[in-house]
């Protein structure tokens, strides 16, 4: 997160895909809202590469690990 704050948008990117590679090991909640968090910085810096490349793979890291929802709700 404090890479994508300081405008490092590659490291931001590098750091959150080796993040989100764990996310099917690593079950804690601080590290998914951090990821969620930075989703939302980077959808915000679409026009860098790196983040053109990146975002969609850390969407749908975060998509997949999102609990599912009982039916009927």
């Amino acid at each position: 997160m404090g890479h994508s704050a300081h405008g490092d948008l590659e490291a931001a990117c590098e750091i959150g895909q080796i993040a989100a590679g764990r996310l099917d090991v690593v079950r804690s909640p601080r590290s998914t809202a951090l990821l969620h968090q930075l989703a939302a910085d980077l959808r915000r810096r679409q026009r860098n590469s790196h983040v053109r490349s990146f975002l969609p793979a850390l969407e749908h890291a975060l998509a997949e690990q999102a609990p599912a929802r009982p039916p009927g709700r």
